[in-house]
């Protein structure tokens, strides 16, 4: 069986405040270092912070690996989503995209962060391909669990964060 190598992952909670509280934490890449598990942060790097076409750099961590990544705001709604595509490491603008998406409820509003990667950037396929034979077999599927934990963590951190 061929191993299915795009990701459409998402996380959701429920959060007891306004879409708009939840847009300004969710939206402020310099603090995603107290969300995520794996983002350690990130600095804009040209064009007014969090507008669509403002740059940033995310930096990473998973375990003993650090990386940086080039990125660029796609939309920007405030009180209804901000999402960015990866750039480095990716074949097209469009091939990795995160998102905040915020919903309005009764009790304040749903936040679910997506992940859509077309293809396995080209820093995913080298480390896969750097394993050894049985390790590289379940690698994307262990990268897309490893992800799915951590963007509820991610969304969970950021609940706690807006309802203060």
């Amino acid at each position: 069986m061929a191993e299915t190598t795009s990701f459409d992952l998402h996380a959701t909670v429920e959060v007891a405040a306004t879409a708009e509280a939840v847009y300004r934490v969710a939206s402020d890449i310099t603090r995603m270092g107290e969300w995520s598990p794996e983002c350690v942060g990130g600095e804009w790097t040209s064009g007014e912070p969090g507008a669509v076409g403002a740059r940033f750099e995310g930096h990473n961590r998973f375990r003993d690996q650090t990386w940086t990544t080039e990125c660029e705001v796609v939309a920007a709604e405030p009180g209804r989503r901000f999402a960015w595509a990866v750039l480095s490491y990716s074949p097209t603008s469009d091939n990795s995209v995160w998102s905040f998406e915020i919903e309005p409820t009764s009790g304040g509003c749903a936040l679910t962060q997506r992940y859509r990667m077309k293809s396995p950037p080209t820093r995913l396929l080298a480390i896969r391909d750097s394993l050894p034979p049985e390790k590289a077999a379940t690698f994307i599927e262990f990268r897309r669990g490893r992800l799915q934990e951590a963007m509820q963590q991610t969304v969970e951190r950021i609940k706690a964060a807006a309802e203060r």
